[in-house]
C-alpha cells in the first residue's frame, strides 16, 4: 500500500500548501541574495532582491484580487485617527493607529505568523512589510492590553478603495485563544462604523483555520462563498487533485455550509460577510 501521509500535521497546512506553489522560487532568490552579500557582491545581492520585490509584487496583488469594485476609491481617510492616535478601547484592549514607533512590534508579529521567516534576515523585504502597513489604503491599529500596557498585535482594514472592507487580524501567540482577537475587533468595528458610517465588513479566512472561522461567527458573520487565492486555472485544478487527501469530515461539513463541493475548499479561502451593528461588550 502507498505510504499514508499525515494529516493531523497537514490538516493546519492546506494555506501553507498553496502558499509554497507560489513562493519556492521567491525562496530561491532571496537564499541567492543573502549567499551574495555574504561574499560582498552587494551590487549583484541587490540586483535580486529588486527582481524578488517584484515576485512578491505580483503575489500581492493577487492577494489583493485587483477586480473586485472600488467604490470607495475618493474615502477620505482623515476621518480616522492619525498615526499613533488613539481610535477606541475597552476594559481588556486599546487600539491605537500605527506609528513609527510600533515597528519592532509589527516586525515580530508578522515573523511569527510568516511562512518564508527566512525573508526577515533581508532589511530590504522588511522595509517593503512596513510600508506596506502604512499605504494610504491600508489602515492598521496596533492592540495593546488595557492593564500591561503590552503589545497584542494588529487589526485593521486591508484597502479602504474596496467596495466590502476587509478585515485582517494577527496577534502574538501568547495572545491567541485568549479573547484578544473579539475584543479588538469588536471595539474596531464599533469605532469604524461610528467614524465612517460603514456597516458592512468582509473576511477571508482559510478552510482549515477554525479558531478563525469560530471568531467570524461570533462577530455575527454569516458564510457568503469560497475566492481564489494565489492559484489559478489549471494550475488550481492540479493543486486540488494532488491534495484531495486532505478531505474529511470536517471540511466536508464546511463544504455544505458554504454551499460548495468539499475539494473546492482545496485551493480556495472562505468569504465571510459581516452586517455590522455596535455592540457592547
Amino acid at each position: 500500500m502507498p505510504e499514508e501521509k499525515d494529516l493531523t500535521s497537514r490538516r493546519c497546512t492546506i494555506s501553507q500548501l498553496k502558499t509554497h506553489e507560489m513562493c519556492d522560487s521567491i525562496l530561491e532568490q532571496l537564499e541567492k541574495a543573502i549567499s551574495l552579500k555574504e561574499d560582498g557582491l552587494i551590487l549583484e545581492s541587490d540586483a535580486v532582491i529588486n527582481l524578488l520585490s517584484l515576485e512578491v509584487e505580483k503575489i500581492r496583488v493577487q492577494f489583493d484580487e485587483p477586480k473586485e469594485k472600488t467604490e470607495n476609491l475618493n474615502f477620505d481617510k482623515s476621518t480616522l485617527p492619525r498615526r499613533g492616535q488613539l481610535l477606541a478601547e475597552n476594559d481588556m484592549v486599546i487600539l491605537r493607529t500605527i506609528s513609527d514607533e510600533d515597528y519592532e512590534d509589527y516586525m515580530k508579529v508578522s515573523y511569527e505568523c510568516a511562512i518564508m521567516k527566512s525573508a526577515f534576515k533581508e532589511d530590504a523585504f522588511k522595509k517593503d512589510l512596513w510600508e506596506s502597513f502604512l499605504f494610504d489604503t491600508a489602515a492598521n491599529f496596533s492592540i495593546f492590553d488595557k492593564v500591561t500596557g503590552e503589545y497584542v498585535g494588529y487589526c485593521g482594514i486591508k484597502n479602504l478603495s474596496a467596495e466590502n472592507w476587509e478585515l485582517v487580524i494577527e496577534l502574538l501567540k501568547k495572545y491567541r485563544h485568549r479573547g484578544y482577537g473579539y475584543h479588538a475587533l469588536v471595539v474596531m468595528l464599533n469605532a469604524l462604523t461610528e467614524l465612517t458610517g460603514k456597516t458592512t465588513y468582509r473576511s477571508r479566512v482559510d478552510s482549515d483555520n477554525y479558531a478563525s472561522q469560530n471568531l467570524m461567527k461570533k462577530l455575527g458573520a454569516k458564510s457568503n462563498g469560497i475566492s481564489e487565492m494565489f492559484i489559478h486555472g489549471e494550475d488550481l485544478r492540479k493543486f486540488q487533485e494532488e491534495n484531495k487527501d486532505l478531505i474529511d469530515d470536517k471540511l466536508r461539513k464546511l463544504a455544505k455550509e458554504f454551499h460548495v463541493a468539499p475539494i473546492d475548499l482545496i485551493g480556495h479561502v472562505l468569504e465571510f460577510r459581516i452586517d455590522w451593528k455596535s455592540t457592547d461588550l
